[in-house]
């Protein structure tokens, strides 16, 4: 059980991240990361703390478009986190930030959840600086054999049990682990491997981005492949998958929209 006096005690709870609830991504300039799960995160800190609202829980404190260079805007948002520890309540106060409008090869994009990505991005670095998803932020998951070990860890085990927050200090762990609460949701197969799940991810996200009309998304989603490769992914990325088909079909029909010739006796 956690003790308030030891200054390591959160780091030590959760510092570890369970790989089911990462994703590898890219960004310009070469730049290669590991990303968690947002609401992985907001889970494992209710377990920590209690309910948001009750045992932590945050506000935004500021919030602004930034212009940058040239057309481009930045969304920025300054969070405060708190959270009860025994008897006390800390505070953390971050930056989020994400491209509201910018270019990419395809022009200029306008991203109207910049706001909610930044509040994620805030959030997520909030919670690092307590020590949550630490091995990411410390660079082990760059060593491929701890993330295999991680995988054997957390295989077949719930990180979340079903017992609430402890009642003499309001941390949400329990040394006792019983059963849990509803085992087996929201899994897949467990005979589909991390790597096969990666590229059956990497398949449609591909698929669907290089389609040029909205019924080759339509194609691909009845494709006979689609649904039974779906039920292979982790719901995150089953649901990712789904909402790119659509933001794309409306891209395009959006696109074509503004493409079509204009009536040439319009006034």
């Amino acid at each position: 059980m956690s003790n308030t006096n030891d200054n390591l005690a959160i780091w030590n709870e959760v510092e570890q991240t369970d790989p089911n609830y990462t994703k590898q991504f890219n960004r310009g300039g070469g730049f290669k990361g590991t990303a968690t799960n947002a609401t992985y995160l907001i889970k494992k800190a209710t377990k920590m703390f209690g309910p948001i609202g009750i045992g932590w829980g945050w506000n935004i404190v500021e919030e602004k478009f930034q212009p940058g260079q040239d057309k481009d805007v930045v969304h920025i948002l300054r969070l405060k986190l708190w959270y009860m520890w025994g008897e006390k309540r800390g505070e953390i106060e971050h930056f989020g930030q994400t491209t509201f409008v910018g270019k990419n090869k395809n022009g200029w994009y306008t991203d109207e959840e910049a706001p909610k990505k930044s509040l994620t991005d805030a959030l997520s670095k909030s919670l690092s600086t307590l020590g949550f998803a630490a091995d990411i932020h410390l660079g082990m998951y760059d060593d491929n054999r701890y993330v295999a070990d991680l995988k054997q860890d957390f295989r077949g085990s719930d990180e979340f049990d079903s017992r609430g927050p402890s009642n003499d200090n309001n941390r949400g762990r329990d040394d006792d682990r019983g059963s849990s609460k509803d085992e087996g949701k929201g899994k897949r197969k467990a005979s589909v491997s991390d790597k096969e799940q990666d590229e059956i991810l990497d398949k449609w996200e591909g698929t669907i981005k290089s389609a040029k009309t909205v019924k080759s998304v339509m194609e691909a989603i009845a494709d006979p492949e689609f649904a039974p490769d779906m039920e292979k992914l982790h719901e995150d990325d089953e649901k990712y998958i789904r909402d790119l088909a659509s933001k794309k079909s409306q891209d395009l029909k959006t696109q074509k929209t503004k493409d079509a010739p204009k009536d040439a006796d319009a006034a």
